[in-house]
Formats: C-alpha cells, structure tokens, sequence
C-alpha cells in the first residue's frame, strides 16, 4: 500500500478535510454547526444598516453649500449661494445637451411627469 502526498502542500496524508466533507456532507460537520448562533425572529444582525460613506463630508459640504458668495464670487445664476449654483448648473448644463446631466435628473425622477 503505498502512501499518497499531496503535492500542494509536500506532506501525506493532507486530504482528510476532503473525506470528512465526504462523510458529513458540504457545511455539515458538527464543527462547523458549533459555533453558530441564529438569529431570533424579527431580529436583525446589523440595525443600523451599511455604514454610511462620506457622512462627514456630506456634512460639510452641506454647510458650505448654505453660505452666500462673497464679494468676489460671481454666481451665473444669479443665486444666493452655492448649493443652488449647483442645482441650477446642472439644469443648464442638461437644457444644452449634456447627456450626463440629463441622466443625473432622469435618475432622480426630475424629468417624471407630475401626476
């Protein structure tokens, strides 16, 4: 009876997990089950969802979006601040035929019809 190496690993006999898995069946050994814990009814493993990306700078972005141009800022629009610049450049931008823009406000339902 001659010995079987594993050429993966150089050692014999590494393919006991494989004759395991044979006999228990995929995920099915009692070490596998051991350290499982199910969750209740109604309850959730993670309450508070997919950590937010960005938030802080979400944050300040918003709060300089509220600020008012200043003396040498020049606003096309003729808005009073910054995040309304935005809004109205991405409305221009999309009147001319920029396609990108017009994706941005078909995406967010702007161009649905009102119903």
């Amino acid at each position: 009876m001659s010995k079987r190496i594993n050429p993966k690993t150089g050692g014999i006999g590494q393919d006991l997990p494989e004759v395991s898995e044979k006999i228990t069946g995929r995920g099915n050994h009692p070490n596998s089950k051991a350290n499982l814990n199910p969750w209740e009814k109604g309850e959730s493993g993670n309450p508070d969802g997919r950590p937010k990306k960005y938030l802080k700078l979400k944050k300040s972005l918003d709060k300089f979006g509220r600020k008012t141009f200043g003396q040498w800022d020049i606003g096309v629009s003729g808005c009073d601040n910054y995040k309304d610049e935005v809004l109205f450049q991405i409305w221009s931008k999309a009147t001319k035929g920029s396609i990108s823009h017009i994706k941005i406000l078909a995406e967010l339902g702007c161009l649905d019809e009102e119903g």
